[in-house]
């Protein structure tokens, strides 16, 4: 009798990285594609207000074909987040663009469910540290809606940073969007695991959160390049 199985908590030999929260393991095509939900993120308006998808909708054929495309790509790691408590699958974290010889990759992230708190931070920090320990990357990047700023702070809070703005990078509700990017690098993410003990997310992840700066600073990016380029005055 299969006990995880039966109260939907995760399977041990299926789980790849473990958190207090969330697990994270390989995709399972025919579980969670086509016999889950998945796809429906990505036709919900609200789960894709902020993202490039929700332009088309997706079948769950599609969304099979793409994760098992993901799946087979080497240079691409993507893996499902599982809630622990519940065996839920959440969201998704992928590494895309792995890249040995820059030693670095981009990195999504989608969750459809986000009523577990901390459990988004959580993944990243999960398969950010996988990055540096294993794949042996010395830098992780992404982009993100600048209107994301609460989440950017989520972020600072495990070593990632602001690198970059981009004016009008799409439209999206007949208004156009700016998008920032950040990144991480190993040797940022290793001084401040050092200074934790060796668990970047702290023992308390609520605690943790309490140290989120209320500060917009994406909107300071912002206003540093207006201010650079800016004509002065006459």
């Amino acid at each position: 009798m299969d006990l995880h199985r039966m109260t939907g908590t995760p399977q041990e030999e299926d789980i790849f990285l473990r958190g207090k929260i969330v697990c994270l393991r390989q995709p399972d095509v025919q579980k969670d594609v086509l016999e889950g939900h998945w796809h429906s993120w990505f036709n919900d308006a609200e789960t894709t207000r902020y993202l490039i998808h929700g332009v088309f909708p997706v079948n769950r054929e599609q969304q099979a074909k793409f994760v098992q495309t993901e799946i087979d790509n080497p240079n691409s790691l993507l893996l499902v987040a599982i809630e622990r408590e519940t065996g839920r699958h959440i969201g998704i974290v992928c590494l895309k663009d792995i890249n040995h010889m820059l030693r670095s990759a981009s990195l999504s992230i989608v969750f459809g469910e986000r009523d577990v708190k901390g459990a988004a931070l959580e993944a990243v920090a999960l398969l950010t540290k996988h990055a540096f320990d294993r794949i042996n990357l010395q830098r992780v990047y992404a982009g993100q809606n600048a209107a994301l700023w609460r989440w950017m702070n989520s972020l600072e809070l495990i070593g990632y940073q602001i690198e970059g703005y981009h004016q009008n990078f799409g439209v999206r509700d007949g208004s156009p969007y700016d998008t920032i990017t950040y990144a991480i690098t190993s040797d940022r993410f290793y001084s401040l695991e050092r200074k934790r003990s060796g668990n970047i997310c702290t023992d308390d992840l609520g605690q943790l959160y309490e140290r989120r700066s209320s500060d917009n600073r994406t909107e300071k990016v912002r206003r540093f390049f207006e201010d650079l380029y800016s004509e002065p005055e006459e």
